[in-house]
């Protein structure tokens, strides 16, 4: 089960960062790794929320001590902070002293750029887990970015610029996307459900009137930047789509043509997302670090500038009857069709002392953690997309989102056994359909129906079943051209059925033990493939959880990775300040007055309803 509320225990793991232990390579008793997460970013024991197993770190110190005796009485001094900024600031000013630390693509490759991180894999080391089960295609994108460092040259002396690869100085933790989360439910919208999908296929739809004041975006520089350029450049981008669908060029091309636009950061072109931004700024409810996952939740907003982790989150609460009570909503998330950011956070290895002991202690707690059946623990608790496929992570997000799993069935469906031979049908309970499809006692003419919870009434006929899904044991038959395998059953996918056939191969292919790249064929509700007016295909842009964390291949291909701004950084800054300090419009004005005078009106009817009560007391004790 997803985490829904993520409370952050008072854990022992995490201790105050600067502490005596994080400069030491070895403490009394034994060597001392040193790792620095976001908060509440890794897998922490809260057995409330249903979590029982230690934390990953004491996993991990479990896994040394059981494994390598010379690390027996390995410590772990793991930190938490805020932003990638302050990591950089502690690294530029050395105060930061850690053998891993995790930050997002771009400032991987400024740290790498700045000659601020070391190299993993020397001295013969390796991570096996990463190599083997990280997602290839994912993988691919994170490993090819450049970064440009300064190196000295060994026959002249002098520092010569060597672009680098991020695949030798970083190893992926999450991955995700951004885009447009937005609630139909919200009461504000001018526009019916239809228009408001189609409209949220487009970054533009922010800056449309119908939509003012119902908009939250990052307070963010990067992602607000690209939300800017991108709306800047929406003709070539549209242009750039257009050749790449006709086929006039490749989709490398596409990629490359892509991220030239996607990250141009001169001064000219600055000014020119500057002026986008200022005509946003007048149609926004306002900026948001943190609470526009839960604002969108509760209604305070209707559409909210969003990664894919925290659209997760909110549409977990929005559906969650024990936090919203009977005011749920069906919130839905957009990767516009003309593309989007790609996002990776991944581990890297400051340049600061350490033992051999530390650089081979930290390969193994990378290692530890790419193992896909503690990257599932990870992935399940924070409720972010790994890096890492394989068994555990494909079982894990089949549980979540597919409608063949166990969790599912018993929540959504009630079950008919139908038994050709006899032509007689039964309702079952999911525990005997179990025992039912064990090798011992298979029964090969017999069929499953699954029948949506609101239509649980007894079926009449055979016919009144048929619409719906069907599971077929079937040991030795080959399926049908309408039926998918899957294991020892087959699926039957009914033409008016809304379930869709998701293909996730590009994840998982090459990283499954136990499962076939087959596997890899998901069936799921989770996508809403949308079909615009004067179109014959249907463009899936827009979904729900699975498409957050799991785009199909098509979406990604169109997403590019924004890199570090590097020596335009300062006109991108001096934008942001720009941008941020510009007055709030007038209707927002109005807003907040309204808002604030309310506030202070209310103080003062309680303070002064305090004062009459005293009064009213102290006279009744004078009469008494």
């Amino acid at each position: 089960m997803k985490k829904i509320m993520k409370v952050l225990p008072l854990s022992a793991l995490i201790l105050l960062a600067g502490s005596s232990l994080t400069s030491c390579a070895t403490s009394n008793d034994g060597p001392v790794l040193r790792i620095i997460n976001s908060e509440d970013y890794i897998y922490l024991n809260d057995p409330e929320s249903g979590y029982d197993a230690p934390d990953m770190v004491e996993q991990f110190k479990s896994y040394i001590k059981e494994n390598y005796p010379q690390y027996k009485n390995l410590q772990v001094v793991y930190d938490t902070s805020d932003t990638n900024e302050t990591l950089y600031s502690e690294l530029q000013t050395g105060k930061s002293n850690y053998d891993l630390m995790n930050v997002s693509d771009y400032m991987a490759q400024k740290i790498v750029s700045g000659n601020y991180a070391v190299p993993f894999y020397q001295n013969g080391l390796t991570i096996d887990n990463y190599a083997t089960y990280a997602s290839k295609d994912i993988k691919d994108r994170l490993d090819n970015i450049v970064a440009t460092k300064k190196i000295k040259n060994p026959e002249t002396g002098k520092y010569e610029d060597q672009d680098v690869y991020l695949k030798d100085y970083s190893v992926g933790y999450m991955w995700g996307t951004l885009g447009i989360l937005f609630n139909p439910d919200y009461p504000g919208f001018k526009v019916e459900k239809e228009e408001l999908i189609e409209d949220m296929q487009s970054f533009s739809a922010l800056w449309d009137k119908k939509y003012e004041g119902t908009i939250s975006i990052k307070n963010s520089m990067r992602d607000t930047y690209a939300l800017g350029l991108m709306h800047t450049f929406e003709e070539e981008f549209k242009e750039l789509k257009d050749k790449f669908d006709s086929g006039e060029i490749t989709l490398e091309k596409y990629q490359e043509e892509f991220a030239k636009i996607f990250n141009r950061c001169d001064e000219n072109n600055v000014a020119k997302i500057q002026k986008s931004l200022e005509e946003l700024k007048q149609n926004i409810f306002g900026l948001e670090v943190d609470s526009g996952k839960q604002d969108i939740v509760t209604k305070k907003i209707g559409v909210n500038l969003a990664w894919s982790g925290d659209a997760v989150y909110s549409m977990d609460q929005a559906e969650d009857e024990t936090q919203v009570g009977s005011n749920t909503s069906e919130i839905y998330y957009s990767v516009p069709e003309l593309g989007s950011n790609l996002w990776f956070d991944t581990w890297i290895m400051p340049n600061c002392p350490r033992s051999d002991a530390q650089y081979e202690l930290a390969h193994l707690f990378l290692d530890f953690i790419c193992d896909p059946a503690n990257a599932a623990q990870n992935m399940e608790y924070t409720g972010y997309t790994s890096f890492i496929a394989g068994d555990s992570i494909l079982e894990l997000v089949r549980d979540w989102y597919d409608y063949r799993t166990a969790e599912i069935y018993e929540e959504e469906y009630q079950i008919y056994s139908y038994n050709e031979a006899s032509e007689e049908f039964k309702a079952i309970d999911y525990s005997d359909f179990l025992k039912e499809n064990r090798e011992d006692s298979r029964q090969d003419d017999k069929l499953y129906y699954f029948v949506p919870e609101g239509e649980k009434e007894e079926p009449e006929s055979f016919d009144d079943l048929k619409d719906n899904i069907v599971y077929k044991l079937d040991e030795e038959d080959e399926p049908t051209e309408e039926q998918k395998t899957y294991g020892d059953l087959t699926i039957v996918n009914s033409s008016d059925s809304e379930i869709e056939e998701v293909d996730l191969k590009y994840f998982f292919t090459g990283t499954l033990d136990e499962y076939t790249d087959d596997d890899a064929i998901f069936y799921s509700d989770c996508y809403l493939p949308f079909t615009k007016e004067g179109s014959e295909e249907p463009n899936i842009s827009v979904g729900r959880q699975f498409f957050c964390q799991y785009p199909n291949k098509e979406t990604l291909d169109r997403c590019g990775v924004m890199r570090d701004y590097g020596k335009n950084n300062t006109y991108v800054m001096k934008m942001w300040e720009n941008f941020k300090s510009d007055p709030l419009p007038t209707w927002a004005i109005i807003t907040l007055a309204v808002f604030v005078t309310g506030i202070v009106g209310l103080i003062g009817y309680f303070v002064t309803n305090k004062v009459l009560k005293k009064k009213a007391l102290k006279k009744y004790s004078q009469k008494n």
